[in-house]
């Protein structure tokens, strides 16, 4: 019980510092801007897409340099049921992707920590978090799965050359059985000329040795 009481603590301290939102100040266009940020071990291009698609849900967003995004008159009802003029600007920062977000009112207010907005803006951009965190496992599963089927057409690949090896041993062990046969009939063919050769060579070694005969009795048969 225990086990499982620190591994939910450890959990919930584990989401809460991937998503922590602080407030501050950046300046974007050479104008400094007070709002909120945080960051996330996502790449910072696939956060640039993801917040420029979210951000357009609420107004024309307007794509500056240095990944920063604007919108006037933002229509965000979560934070606020008046107009917002949305500065934000996404950058690597230290090894994270860093995401910083301003919400302006006309007055030149701006939410902050003491603001009595904050809690909204900081779910806003928290849930932000969560949505590109769960983009981000996507990816990540993705590319685990176009892996494995990589790995199993080099497995299916290397399947199909033994299958076509088996085949063309088969072909050779069939060709050396059909040679080993011929070769079998030939020796047999030459055991059978030696043997009839050997009675060729005795047979004409007797009739040598009988003309050899008839040779010397026609000698003899000669006038002296």
């Amino acid at each position: 019980m225990k086990k499982l009481l620190i591994l939910s603590i450890l959990l919930i301290i584990g989401k809460s510092a991937f998503s922590q939102v602080f407030t501050g100040t950046l300046e974007v266009d050479r104008a400094n801007k007070e709002g909120l940020y945080t960051t996330v071990s996502v790449d910072e291009k696939y956060v640039k897409e993801s917040w420029a698609q979210e951000l357009a849900k609420y107004g024309r967003v307007e794509d500056g340099r240095s990944g920063v995004y604007r919108i006037t008159g933002a229509n965000i009802p979560s934070i606020s049921s008046l107009p917002l003029m949305v500065v934000s600007r996404v950058f690597y920062d230290k090894g994270r992707t860093k995401i910083f977000v301003s919400f302006g009112f006309e007055d030149q207010i701006y939410i902050n920590g003491g603001h009595s907005q904050y809690p909204q803006a900081e779910k806003f951009l928290n849930n932000f978090v969560d949505l590109i965190t769960q983009q981000e496992n996507v990816r990540i599963q993705q590319k685990a799965l176009d892996d494995i089927n990589d790995k199993q057409k080099k497995f299916a690949k290397t399947g199909d050359k033994l299958v076509k090896s088996i085949e063309d041993n088969k072909k050779e062990k069939e060709r050396l059985l059909r040679k080993i046969e011929e070769n079998g009939v030939a020796l047999e063919k030459l055991l059978s000329d030696v043997e009839q050769n050997k009675k060729d060579q005795i047979k004409i070694q007797e009739e040598v040795a009988n003309q050899q005969k008839k040779l010397e009795e026609a000698r003899t048969k000669l006038p002296k």
